[in-house]
This record gives C-alpha cells, structure tokens and sequence, in this order.
C-alpha cells in the first residue's frame, strides 16, 4: 500500500508541471495588463515608473522565463507576492483556507447524510412517497442554479423572516471557534450542498436498486436476516462505491461553486478571493489557487482509491 501511494505521488509531479503550464500561458496570455490596473488605469504614469513597475512585479521578462522562475519557486514551496493585497500567497492561502474549507466540507456532509439515507429508502421501496419526495429533491436540487437558490434564502430567511444574517463573517469571529460561524453558514452550506445532495440521493437509489435485487441479497434475506441488517451491512456497502466515486468527483466542483456562493454571501473564503483576482489580474494568487486546486483534486482521487480498497476487500493496490 505504501509502495502504491508513494508511485501516485510521483506520479502526480509530472501532471502538476503540465497544469502548471498550461495554466500560466493561459492567465498571461489573456486580455488585460495587470500593471494597468496596480497603477490604477495609469492615466497620469510615466513610461519609466511603468517599466519599473513592470520590472518589480517580473514581468519584464519573457513569458518562458517567467514560466521556468515560477516553477522552480513553486517547487521550493514560493507561490509568489500578490500583487495587489502585497502579501506572500501562501499567506493569503492558508488565512483563508479554514472559511472555504468550513463551507464545502459542511455542504459535503449535509449532501451525505441526507442524500444516502434518502436515496437507501428510496431504493428499498420504489415508487412509494419516499420515491416520490427523493425524486422531487433530486431534480429541485440538480435544476436550480446554486447563486439563485442563494439569493432566494437570503429574501426569505435574512430579509423576510430576519432569522439568518444575510452573509459574510464579522472580523471579529474569524478567529473564533466554527460554532460562532454557524448562523452565517447555514444559507452558504444550503445554496452549496443542494446539487451534491440531489445527485447522491438519484446516484444511491440507482445504485441500490440493482444491489438488492442481485443473488446474495436473495440469499440473505432467506437466511431469515433483519431488512435493516441486510441493506445497511450488505447491500449499501457494496452500493456505496459509485456513489463515493460521484461524490469525490463533485468535492473537486464544490471549490468552483464555493467562488460563486462566496460571491453571493459575501463570504471571505478562497473562491472570493479567487474572484477577486481574476478581475486584478493577480497572476500570482491566481496560479497559487490553482496549484492548491489541481493537487486537491490528486489528494481526493488517491483517498477515494484507498476508501475502495477499505470498503472492497476484494480491492488490492500493490
């Protein structure tokens, strides 16, 4: 198992160079000056202040040296300077980790615990009202767009019935513990979770359905077993694995759509700030999100791999 993880992570070098690429000559190739935009549209600069700007910020050199200095960097653990907040990315990243982290694994969890179970009773009785009412989720959840389901909970439970706060973090609770965060993350977590929860709900009926009709379902429940036992003990665990398979694959997506709920709610996460450096033209922050996002989505398939092996005993990595 240890030989097997370690040939992964080797294996995973060369795909992160090629990212880094492709991602580096797409943000700098793109419309837009970034050394506009530092001097505030540059109305009134000189062409020698621009140049020296331009040298301060590295990008008066060619875009493959620019290219082999932040790969070398990024491989010594440098994500660059922002170039607007004047701060180390690294720094940036890890302040802002714990609210984007709070905020997609919260929606993850809400997804799981309501879509498995849901779709579990809906499989055991196929269209019976539980059926019904997970597919009535399932497509509610997987048609609404998440940044308009958001502003829906923001005028019905911030403006309306004024029992939510409309969004955000007060400064003063950034450094408290997640409970102080729990008013302002309900709406955020609901806007989040409701496409991942509709997709585990219609994933896991599917999945079971065809469980619990194979032959040593049969056999089990003429053994004379508990319902509950044979479904929860026997059925799910084997119908569990499409449904893990889905699910890591969405986790990766939960960082896309957390940009967008981050925006709605004013929520000061990593997808905002995301947001914010695509319209500054923050090319270094922008590359450290996406090198923090690419090995992201690396770690979830390698832990997604090992959840099989622990679930499938017939499942062996050598």
């Amino acid at each position: 198992m240890i030989a097997y993880i370690a040939r992964r992570i080797l294996g995973a070098v060369p795909l992160i160079v090629l990212v880094l690429v492709m991602n580096f000559v797409i943000l700098h190739i793109a419309p837009g000056d970034p050394v506009f935009l530092f001097m505030q549209g540059g109305i009134s600069a000189t062409e020698e202040y621009e140049a020296q700007i331009r040298a301060r910020l590295g990008l008066d050199k060619s875009l493959g040296e620019q290219l082999g200095i932040y790969i070398s960097n990024v491989f010594r653990g440098d994500l660059g300077f922002s170039h607007y907040y004047q701060r180390p990315v690294s720094a940036l990243i890890v302040e802002r980790m714990p609210i984007t982290l709070s905020l997609v694994v919260l929606s993850f969890l809400f997804a799981a615990t309501i879509g498995i179970p849901l779709g579990t009773f809906a499989a055991r009785r196929p269209y019976s009202i539980v059926d019904q009412v997970n597919t009535t989720v399932a497509v509610f959840g997987y048609s609404i767009p998440s940044f308009w389901f958001g502003q829906l909970l923001i005028i019905v439970l911030a403006i309306r019935l004024r029992i939510l706060p409309t969004g955000g973090i007060p400064l003063r609770t950034l450094g408290d513990p997640l409970l102080s965060w729990i008013p302002h993350l309900i709406m955020p977590v609901l806007a989040l979770g409701v496409r991942q929860l509709a997709i585990v709900a219609r994933m896991t009926r599917a999945t079971m359905l065809e469980v619990l009709g194979m032959d040593y379902i049969v056999q089990a429940r003429a053994k004379g077993l508990s319902e509950s036992f044979v479904v929860f003990k026997h059925a799910l665990r084997n119908g569990i694995l499409p449904v893990i398979t889905v699910m890591s694959v969405n986790f990766a997506f939960q960082f896309t759509g957390a940009m967008i709920i981050e925006t709605v709610f004013s929520w000061p996460g990593l997808g905002r700030l995301m947001f914010e450096s695509v319209y500054r033209r923050d090319y270094p922050v922008l590359m450290g999100l996406l090198v923090l996002t690419s090995a992201g989505v690396l770690v979830i398939n390698l832990v997604t791999d090992l959840t099989y092996a622990y679930l499938d005993p017939r499942i062996v990595y050598e």
